[in-house]
């Protein structure tokens, strides 16, 4: 039969509604009515979840809830919730008035939806406008055994041209590391890390004073002396669980860090990839960590979330995180992810070529652009700046 109408799926966009013809003067407010979003509220007792379900649905929208809530049969349920935001507006307004704490969970709810837009920063006077596009992170491994480019800018002439080269290809940062975390990599002394590394940082800043450095790093002597000789953000794989003098080191240079979902170190973070839910422990984790952070007196604004792709978790639970990943924007910080040549992608397209994970790399990148992920941790920057070209960006 041959079809009547032409339809597509969209996710509805003010220009949307103004290439329609809508009236362009209603169209912030005409996007509340077509913008549709889906949240999930854990471990609800059975009278908050049929309370929520009741508001939900008296709004215009619905909320589900486990079988047995209604019965009262079980201690407690999740619950995912979905509308658009004229209808979360709604729900939020008439769970003010409602007892058993769900007044508090409107502005939960509120804070999550409407209130978790990205604050800007300057680093070394470049404004970093997280809401404009996303950034490219170039990554120069100085070392002899990372599983990439392990051994090939060990002397720091070779890393000084590749850093001239990620920079004229557009990449925005440069992650400088001197210890490998492949999987199953032994460490390294300090003394080691800090050779590699900071006669590299000294040289590139004798002649550039603009581009910003990141130093990788979970050894908090490293990332200070980097701080120090010009380095600018610290990306620290373990999140300060390695040197609890990390946070210090942060608040000391009033820098950005990187939080970086681990399951130990990487000669061990493999052993164990068990999760429940990846995603909700990985969520959990890093609101413990930005707790902390921010009960030390840390900006919000140096605080960047890296959920770890690679690090303790399966190929299934790395293409899960990527699929998923709008899920960590609810915790308002920018978000990096860092997928570039891992092993996931081998497994799946089953090939050691450089190229060919090149490729691979870069289709992954223009998913991650389509669901707003801020900073994308790279080793080829030319396939993905021209990758952020075909994404208007």
């Amino acid at each position: 039969m041959e079809n009547l109408f032409k339809i597509k799926q969209i996710k509805c966009t003010e220009d949307d509604l103004k290439k329609i013809g809508f009236d362009k003067t209603y169209t912030k407010k005409g996007l509340e009515k077509h913008k549709f979003i889906t949240i999930k509220i854990y471990g609800l007792n059975c009278a908050q979840a049929n309370i929520l379900k009741q508001t939900a649905l008296s709004s215009g929208t619905d909320c589900a809830v486990h079988k047995e809530t209604i019965t009262g049969k079980i201690e407690s349920s999740d619950c995912i919730l979905s509308g658009n935001l004229s209808e979360f507006k709604k729900i939020i307004e008439k769970l003010k008035f409602q007892p058993l704490k769900l007044s508090q969970l409107s502005q939960e709810i509120k804070k999550v939806i409407f209130e978790n837009e990205l604050e800007n920063t300057i680093i070394r006077e470049n404004l970093i406008n997280w809401q404009d596009r996303p950034y490219l992170m170039g990554i120069l491994n100085i070392t002899p055994d990372s599983f990439s480019d392990g051994g090939k800018y060990l002397d720091p002439e070779s890393a000084i041209n590749q850093y001239k080269s990620l920079i004229e290809n557009g990449a925005d940062f440069i992650d400088i590391g001197g210890e490998s975390t492949r999987h199953f990599a032994k460490k390294i002394s300090v003394e080691e890390e800090i050779n590699r590394v900071i006669p590299v940082i000294k040289a590139i800043r004798e002649f550039d004073n603009k581009t910003i450095i990141s130093i990788d790093t979970r050894n908090s002597k490293t990332a200070d002396i980097a701080l120090t000789e010009g380095a600018d953000i610290v990306n620290d794989i373990s999140s300060g669980d390695w040197d609890e003098k990390m946070f210090d080191i942060i608040k000391k240079h009033n820098c950005p860090i990187i939080l970086n979902h681990s399951k130990g170190s990487p000669d061990i973070m493999q052993n164990n990839t068990t999760y429940d839910d990846v995603i909700d422990e990985i969520l959990d984790y890093f609101k413990q960590k930005i707790t902390d952070l921010l009960n030390l007196g840390i900006n919000k604004a140096n605080i960047i979330i890296d959920p770890g792709i690679g690090f303790g978790k399966n190929t299934a639970q790395n293409y899960e995180i990527i699929d998923r990943i709008e899920e960590f924007q609810a915790l308002g910080y920018p978000i990096l992810i860092g997928h570039s040549r891992k092993s996931f992608i081998k497994e799946r397209i089953n090939t050691e070529n450089i190229e060919d994970l090149d490729i691979a790399t870069a289709v992954i990148s223009s998913k991650l652009i389509e669901k707003k992920v801020n900073i994308l941790r790279v080793h080829n920057i030319k396939t993905n700046k021209i990758v952020l070209k075909l994404n208007n960006f």
